[in-house]
């Protein structure tokens, strides 16, 4: 199982390498340089789909889901792609059904963690939130991270609570 703290360098050093430094974090180009295939389909059973087969990559996303959930799937399976490699087929199938009843096994987990992070990198989420240290984090501030970052609202409250957890 990879560690918060592993997750967080992990992407830390994705972005370096990718010369990301400022928001939106470009998650399409990331995956590009990776030799990742990226393609959309409307789906009601799915998000985000990865598959892997004899070193080729290729990601599915659910054309039929805000843009900034699509951001945060390709994230997602970003996540499976660096944390969880195989070299056989490998397929990470992401339910929208009865979301509050999913009991998330620790890879999706881990992946949701690595999309959060990828997303809202630490170092810049922190750097953005200092101005609003004085009154704390007002729900006007969190829409406006939530656009900067091009994630959703919930997504960036998520963040800010687990940010320092």
């Amino acid at each position: 199982m990879t560690t918060k703290k592993e997750i967080e360098m992990l992407v830390e050093k994705i972005l370096e390498t990718n010369g990301v430094k400022t928001t939106p974090i470009p998650v399409e180009d990331i995956a590009r340089r990776e030799s990742i295939l990226i393609s959309q389909a409307e789906s009601k059973s799915f998000s985000g789909v990865l598959l892997r087969k004899s070193g080729v990559a290729f990601i599915a996303l659910n054309s039929k889901e805000s843009p900034v959930r699509q951001r945060f799937t390709l994230a997602h399976e970003l996540g499976h792609y660096f944390l969880h490699p195989n070299k056989n087929t490998f397929i990470e199938f992401r339910d929208n059904k009865n979301k509050e009843e999913v009991i998330r096994s620790h890879k999706e987990i881990e992946a949701n963690k690595f999309a959060a992070a990828m997303l809202m990198p630490k170092k810049l989420l922190l750097k953005d939130i200092v101005a609003f240290s004085d009154s704390g984090v007002s729900e006007n501030h969190l829409t406006f991270l939530a656009n900067k970052y091009q994630v959703s609202e919930k997504a960036m409250s998520y963040r800010l609570i687990n940010l320092n957890s």
